[in-house]
């Protein structure tokens, strides 16, 4: 697949650590045999997530999906963000204590977006030029979240408000992608239970290739008001 869409060789090549002692020392066999190169420029090897400190496994029963996630409560985002709490070398435990504090996090990255949106006061532009480099530094260094969130809170905590510091955050949100322009409010729209169960039906029809079912479900959804839409990230829902 690799040489199919990005040819013989590409600069970064993903995956997790398991991977490395069969699938990618024999991927680099495969390629050297047949071009001589080997594939990628950049290996980047993520650690275990961890359960309450423990291995994931569906024998434990303690293996979650994103749907389990909203199903609790937790937009997808929310997860998002607690992943830039470590750096990809680095074991992640999930707990579910995390995800809350990951989901005040976010609130407070949102509404601090706001108040710098809303505000009026002067600011050294120099320093801005500063902080911006600060978080490209961060992300060169081998993607370093932790430390380019550092530079986020440093943004949001700013005295002196101001849309210079809010187009900034929208700058670093082009690579965080935690949609930090989208107020708090319409984020927490919580969607029922019901409706939440009919997308997943939806889901399995259009897996089934059942397009009428699918279509139906659509309507069914719409009928009750909320609007789907579908997107190469996944299916957007929202209340009309």
């Amino acid at each position: 697949m690799g040489q199919k869409y990005l040819g013989e060789q590409f600069d970064i090549h993903t995956g997790g650590i398991d991977l490395i002692p069969t699938h990618h020392e024999n991927e680099i066999a495969q390629s050297k045999g047949k071009c001589g190169k080997i594939p990628a420029n950049f290996w980047m090897h993520g650690e275990y997530l961890l359960i309450d400190g423990g291995k994931m496994s569906k024998s434990l029963g303690n293996v979650y999906l994103l749907k389990d996630l909203e199903k609790k409560g937790y937009d997808p985002l929310v997860y998002r963000l607690f992943s830039y709490s470590s750096h990809y070398k680095n074991k992640l435990n999930f707990t579910w204590e995390a995800m809350e504090a990951s989901k005040k996090s976010l609130e407070r990255l949102k509404n601090g977006y706001q108040a710098h949106l809303a505000g009026k006061d002067e600011v050294d532009t120099n320093k801005i030029t500063e902080i911006e480099e600060k978080f490209h530094q961060a992300i060169n260094d081998d993607l370093n979240m932790p430390l380019a969130m550092g530079v986020v809170w440093e943004v949001v905590k700013q005295e002196k408000k101001s849309p210079k510091w809010a187009d900034l955050l929208a700058k670093f949100d082009t690579v965080l992608a935690l949609k930090i322009e989208q107020p708090m409010e319409e984020f927490q729209q919580e969607i029922p239970q019901e409706i939440l169960e009919l997308i997943e039906q939806r889901k399995q029809a259009r897996e089934n290739k059942d397009w009428v079912k699918s279509d139906q479900l659509r309507d069914l959804i719409q009928e009750k008001g909320y609007q789907i839409k579908d997107t190469k990230d996944g299916v957007e829902v929202k209340k009309v």
